[in-house]
Order: C-alpha cells, then sequence, then structure tokens
C-alpha cells in the first residue's frame, strides 16, 4: 500500500508510486527557473551597462544605436530580435560565428558546448572572447534582462531613458518623445 507523508514523499512498496515521484522530480529538476526573479532583472541591466559593456555596441536601450566611439556599430536591434531566450542566452554564451558579437564563456570553442562547435570546427569564424567573461548566473542574468526589459520594448520614449539613466540622464533624454508613436502617426 502506498502512502503520502506530510512532507509529500511517497512511501511503501508501489514501485509505480516511486516512479511517479522519480519522474516528478526529474521534472522539477530540467524545468529550472521557470521565471526570472526581478532581482536577477536588476542584475542583468547592471550587467549589461558596466560589466559586459553590452551598451557600447547595441546601445543603452538595446536599439543598436551606436553608444561608444570604440562601437563597432551595426549591431542588431534586441528589441526587435525573435529570439527566445535559451537563444539570447546561448548568443551570450557563445557568440555569433562570423560576427563582431564576442562570446562571454571563457571556455566557449574549448568542447562543444557552443553551437555543437570547436574552435578547430569553425576556423576563422570563431568569435573573439569578450574583454571580460561572465559566469554562468551572470549569462542567465543579461539573458533575463535583454527576453524582458528590452526584446518587445518598442520605440524607446523618454521616461524609459530616464529610468535607465536615474538622476544621470541631464539632456541625453531629450531625443526622445514622451510616448511611443501610433502606428497611424508612424505612417504619416
Amino acid at each position: 500500500m502506498m502512502h503520502l507523508t506530510r512532507l509529500g514523499i511517497v512511501t511503501g512498496s508501489s514501485t509505480t508510486g516511486r516512479t511517479a515521484v522519480l519522474a516528478l522530480g526529474i521534472v522539477a529538476c530540467l524545468a529550472g527557473r521557470a521565471v526570472a526573479q526581478p532581482s536577477d532583472v536588476a542584475e542583468g541591466k547592471r550587467i549589461w551597462a558596466e560589466k559586459a559593456q553590452c551598451v557600447d555596441c547595441h546601445g543603452w536601450a538595446g536599439d543598436g544605436a551606436r553608444s561608444s566611439l570604440h562601437s563597432p556599430g551595426q549591431a542588431p536591434s534586441l528589441r526587435l530580435t525573435k529570439l527566445t531566450r535559451d537563444q539570447i542566452r546561448m548568443t551570450i554564451q557563445c557568440g555569433r560565428p562570423g560576427t563582431p558579437m564576442p562570446h562571454f564563456d571563457r571556455f566557449a570553442y574549448t568542447d562543444k558546448r557552443c553551437y555543437d562547435a570547436t574552435a578547430e570546427d569553425l576556423g576563422d569564424k570563431v568569435p573573439d572572447r569578450a574583454i571580460v567573461t561572465l559566469q554562468p548566473y551572470e549569462i542567465d542574468a543579461l539573458a533575463d534582462y535583454v527576453a524582458i526589459q528590452i526584446k518587445g520594448a518598442g520605440p524607446v520614449t523618454k521616461k524609459e531613458c530616464q529610468d535607465f539613466f536615474a538622476g544621470n540622464a541631464g539632456s541625453r533624454c531629450d531625443m526622445y518623445p514622451d510616448q511611443p508613436k501610433s502606428a497611424s502617426q508612424a505612417a504619416r
């Protein structure tokens, strides 16, 4: 006979019950983090702006606007990306072969963790290693920030700019509208 204890543990001699509990445990482990925590998103913003210096190429708003004289420019707008959160994470971890997007995983392309390829497989298409590398939890936080705050955000607004720069916005946000243009206004 099978019994469910106060802690939710199945007891008894039922192989089926133990198998069900084991399967449930495996599913819970594989599911990982189903929802990004606000603290992860905040940490991702810090990494975006400061540590990984994503703003240099993608712009502070992730719209691809050049934010630095050191930027090669022409980074894609992440506001328009169709990538999933996991694809965004892979791009941060592994870069984009054959493009200026660097990889932030110290061990990328030393084994097949990135796009199932090694440096030898890619030859001269191996992305450069970023100036700083990130730990897996930092890559997760950065991917959460991009997926939640940037992807699909629409046109940049003055309020978004002021929120990003907090008290240090100065006049740099004056170029953005208070409200995004509607589709009918943009067509005029």
